[in-house]
């Protein structure tokens, strides 16, 4: 369980890991907490290459876990030891104690643990602890200084004067925490990290973050007529009395591909399903134009908002990946809009977390204001500001200081 300091902190960040010395089985053990996007999840429990290293920075004990989900090199995600937990794990871990790993996905729900391989050499580890100065660290204003530290770190990767390395992936028979979510239907929908039907579990991730929007919720997998039967008309659909949400997902097969692919092939498989995506959305939103009736997976009518400008949502595992940002750019958004009547967003499901975040955050500041509502104002504003910066793929935060929002 997740104390409520690193639970709000896993939901702020899209990814970091932090060291805890948290009560396991037989009494208080280090424990590794990892949050990442679900595909680098899949990467780490498909067994892939994994370090973990320590050093001192400015009289602070500074921790970081080298990723490999590129070949040989990957991506690096670190921390800087804040309180006492942090450091009594670290000292656990240098006593030989057995290290325990917990993977939380983008809604910082954990899905997986393992215990890590033990280690030896870490004679230096007890002393940093020990001399570390401990309160909390402005990470951003330590970037300029631990930026390059990491930069060795991914240039030379052995243990040597500045940095203590630890070999700790390839272990591949992690153990799948399975929870599950109530929606307003009284549906279950379950997150479950090893479902080989990934692409329907991304869709559960959207459903977790979107269906406490609404009263009467999301809906997952909304129907319309085809021939004798029906087909999708989208993958999410929320109603909204100022126009219709429609979110389209595309996953990223990961866990049946016989090897793990690198990130360029990344790149391309995502560049490929937002073209699809984007077309689904068109024809999506012109079926509701038309006034096909749209129905549950039960057949039950579902009320649509039809005339009002709808959102149409790419929602994609990974906004990294998108490799030509400049095809999304503001000559995209008005052919879409003039195709549609819509507002086009590319999301992946940090940056919807987000959204959803800022939305309840809203609501929470007005007398009247719903969700729902706070989500479309959101979405709107958002839209605007990717089209001042000529691109879809941007990343936006809310600050109340002067209600405006700024565009990455």
């Amino acid at each position: 369980m997740l104390s409520s300091h690193n639970r709000s902190e896993f939901l702020a960040v899209p990814q970091l890991i932090r060291f805890d010395y948290a009560h396991g089985r037989d009494g208080f053990e280090p424990t590794l907490l990892i949050k990442g996007s679900t595909v680098l999840l899949k990467y780490i429990a498909l067994g892939t290459r994994m370090q973990l290293a320590f050093a001192m920075c400015d009289g602070r004990l500074l921790y970081a876990l080298k990723v490999c989900d590129d070949g040989d090199d990957g991506g690096i995600l670190w921390s800087v030891a804040e309180r006492e937990e942090e450091l009594n794990g670290i000292r656990g871990l240098a006593r030989g104690e057995p290290l325990v790993a917990f993977l939380f996905n983008e809604l910082a729900v954990n899905v997986a643990w393992n215990n890590l391989p033990a280690s030896d050499g870490l004679d230096r580890l007890p002393t940093w602890a020990d001399s570390a100065a401990l309160g909390r660290v402005d990470h951003a204003a330590m970037k300029a200084t631990v930026e390059p530290m990491i930069d060795r770190l991914h240039q030379f990767g052995v243990s040597n004067d500045e940095w203590l390395v630890l070999e700790v992936g390839g272990k591949s028979d992690w153990n799948a925490v399975h929870s599950h979510f109530i929606t307003a239907s009284a549906s279950s929908s379950l997150i479950h990290l090893f479902d080989d039907d990934e692409g329907n579990q991304q869709e559960q991730l959207g459903v977790w973050l979107t269906d406490n929007l609404h009263p009467s919720g999301c809906h997952h997998s909304p129907q319309i007529p085809k021939g004798n039967g029906t087909r999708e008309l989208t993958d999410i659909l929320l109603n909204h009395e100022f126009g219709a949400v429609l979110i389209e997902s595309k996953a990223l097969a990961v866990l049946t591909r016989e090897r793990l692919p690198d990130r360029a092939k990344l790149k391309r498989d995502v560049s490929a399903h937002i073209g699809k995506a984007f077309a689904q959305l068109r024809g999506a939103i012109r079926a509701l134009k038309s006034g096909v009736p749209v129905t549950n997976p039960k057949g039950d009518t579902l009320s649509v908002e039809r005339e009002k400008p709808a959102h149409a949502i790419v929602l994609i595992p990974d906004l990294e990946l998108v490799e030509d940002r400049a095809a999304y750019g503001i000559e995209f958004m008005r052919d879409f809009m003039g195709a549609t009547g819509g507002f086009a967003h590319l999301l992946d499901i940090s940056e919807l977390l987000r959204i959803v975040q800022a939305a309840e955050m809203i609501a929470a500041r007005g007398a009247t204001t719903t969700s729902m509502m706070a989500f479309d104002y959101y979405l709107m504003e958002r839209a605007k500001k990717a089209a001042d910066a000529d691109t879809l793929c941007i990343e936006v935060l809310l600050r109340f200081v002067d209600y405006e929002t700024t565009a990455d």
